[in-house]
């Protein structure tokens, strides 16, 4: 097993774990204990399928928790896991201000990986950045607004 697969292998487990165990993943998944126990054994090969690893990890999201399975993928391809508020928010309310935070950070680091692809990053490539991270700044900089407004409230 490659140290990628051992990583994330050991995020299955963390996702059984959750689950309650063999017996509870087994169940979320809809797979046999036996299947459950594979994926928990960080000496067999096998991993849940996209369905099953799913279901694992909305077990953890129902617990207010990051999901183990989809976070360490994430990781190996070299990015994290950003849960957005479930929510339909007004773009003035904090819910909105997050997720319009989340986007320029999610724009912003597409951008740059495009860019350092060919270790370079040319004068235009860096005007386009400075152009994101103008925009990341501007809703920073309205979130803080409105936390420093709530914050001055409370005296």
């Amino acid at each position: 097993m490659t140290p990628a697969l051992g990583r994330l292998k050991r995020k299955v487990r963390e996702a059984v774990a959750i689950c309650g165990g063999i017996d509870g993943a087994g169940a979320t998944a809809d797979r046999s204990r036996s299947v459950a126990g594979d994926w928990n054994n960080l000496n067999h090969p096998a991993f849940p399928p996209l369905d099953c690893a799913l279901a694992l990890d909305e077990v953890a999201v129902s617990q207010g928790r990051v999901p183990p399975i989809v976070s360490g993928l994430a990781r190996e391809l070299g990015g994290v896991f950003v849960p957005l508020p479930d929510v339909v928010a007004d773009p003035e309310t904090l819910a909105g201000m997050v997720m319009q935070l989340a986007a320029r950070v999610g724009d912003l680091s597409r951008q740059m990986a495009e860019a350092l692809a060919d270790h370079v990053v040319c004068p235009g490539e860096a005007r386009a950045l400075l152009d994101l991270q103008a925009e990341h700044d501007a809703a920073s900089a309205r979130l803080r607004l409105a936390l420093e407004a709530l914050a001055e409230r409370e005296g």
